[in-house]
């Protein structure tokens, strides 16, 4: 018997990863985020605030009431968790039986949110209304956790649904809603371009132990067709952030990236805006990790790294306006959200910490049916090597790898009218003539 869950996922909104599983019994449908930046599962009661300011049903709100399989009488620990972005999660820790494509997981702890600190303007879009499912390792639940519990993937493992404490996530482009899969327990050789190359998680800059999936990144370069500009070639960590949108970059990173767009920022907007046109040009940057000679290389095309707006942006001079999903950090490390993981396929295995990736394989259902292996010892199956980390730089103390730009985009400053108050400046390449006036 395969030990392995395929699981498939959506883009509400092309987001961040969202996938439908069922709690309790009989079961009650949610929606949830699967979010490899954060370790907690929680999901909003039917009581909570949340559900008074929006509307719960469209992504599910459990209650305990109602579910014959559900377990709280041992516990009474409250559930508390303050994401980086200064949203906060207030409720009580219960236990019920969950449901992943038809398999049940018995007895699986999570968090079930009563109160709820927004961002500003969030609620009423109801972003903050679906549930999370943390895929990070155990030990980085919330510290304010009263009760440290086992996670969702170790009681998998424990039942018998997978082998190993593993997973591997693939994402589509971000032109359909339809948003990829991710396999518990195993890899789809179907989903990437070999090699699949693996690297040793690091620990955290402020830790001795590997709690988030950070990673050694070694360069950035931009590729036009014409010429191959070295952006830099440091050595730093990456966190490899589901839960996240866009990438964060530190500051001397960012400044030649968005230079390189020609991208301008408006104050009352937090994210950098450039020509729609742009997403047209034969251009790539390209992440480079590990050793710089045999480490994994991920080119992206600079147009999956732009995203019109639902609302509509333009410039001062009438051209069409596309947000760019990259913005600076003042911290010394990248944060690689969805709109890095749409070119890149990743496999983690918690237990051998370690995480493989792939140049992601695009187009769906064109790439054929899945050809999936299951994880079932210290080796990832289709792995060519894993790379020992070459030895890192003391890095710049700052926020925990959690500093996430989540959802600030769609609630730019109400002054905003769409219209930025200056136009894009001139970009290191071009799209084809007769795309000029096209966006993404």
């Amino acid at each position: 018997m395969s030990k392995f869950l395929t699981l498939l996922l959506t883009t509400p909104n092309h987001l961040f990863p969202v996938a439908n599983i069922t709690i309790g019994t009989p079961p009650q449908p949610f929606a949830v985020k699967i979010d490899t930046g954060s370790s907690d599962f929680w999901v909003p009661s039917r009581q909570s605030d949340i559900c008074t300011l929006s509307d719960c049903s469209l992504y599910g709100a459990y209650d305990e009431r109602v579910s014959e399989s559900s377990i709280n009488d041992d516990f009474n620990n409250e559930f508390h968790i303050v994401y980086s972005d200064t949203s906060e999660h207030t409720g009580q820790l219960v236990q019920d039986t969950i449901t992943i494509e038809g398999e049940a997981v018995e007895d699986v702890t999570f968090g079930v949110v009563q109160k709820s600190r927004e961002l500003p303007g969030s609620a009423a879009d109801g972003y903050y209304a679906r549930g999370t499912l943390g895929l990070s390792f155990d030990k980085s639940q919330s510290d304010a956790n009263a009760y440290p519990y086992t996670g969702v993937l170790e009681m998998m493992k424990e039942q018998g649904l997978i082998s190993r404490r593993a997973y591997s996530i693939w994402l589509k482009d971000h032109d359909d809603e339809f948003a990829g899969s991710i396999v518990f327990g195993g890899v789809d050789h179907t989903r990437y371009e070999p090699p699949l190359i693996g690297l040793s998680i690091l620990p955290r800059f402020d830790a001795r132990q590997e709690n988030y999936l950070n990673v050694q990144y070694t360069g950035l370069t931009l590729n036009t067709g014409e010429k191959t500009e070295v952006f830099d070639e440091s050595i730093r960590s990456a966190f490899i952030d589901s839960g996240s949108i866009g990438i964060l970059l530190p500051t001397d990173m960012a400044k030649k990236v968005l230079e390189a767009y020609g991208a301008v920022m408006d104050l009352l907007f937090a994210w950098p805006l450039v020509p729609c046109a742009l997403a047209k040009a034969d251009a790539q940057f390209v992440f480079r990790f590990g050793d710089p000679l045999r480490g994994p290389r991920i080119s992206i095309n600079v147009g999956d790294l732009m995203q019109p707006h639902t609302k509509g942006f333009r410039f001062k001079n009438g051209d069409d306006a596309c947000i760019l999903l990259i913005k600076e950090t003042p911290f010394d490390f990248l944060l690689l959200g969805t709109a890095f993981l749409r070119s890149t396929y990743v496999v983690v295995d918690l237990e051998s910490k370690i995480l493989a990736m792939a140049k992601a394989k695009e187009g769906f259902p064109s790439i054929g049916a899945p050809d999936v292996e299951a994880i079932t010892g210290d080796s990832i199956p289709g792995v060519k090597m894993v790379l020992p980390s070459l030895r890192m730089p003391k890095p710049t103390i700052g926020l925990h790898p959690g500093v996430t730009d989540h959802d600030e985009w769609l609630f730019p400053n109400e002054l905003f009218d769409g219209i930025a108050r200056q136009n894009a400046k001139k970009a290191a390449f071009s799209p084809p003539p007769e795309t000029a006036n096209d966006g993404p």
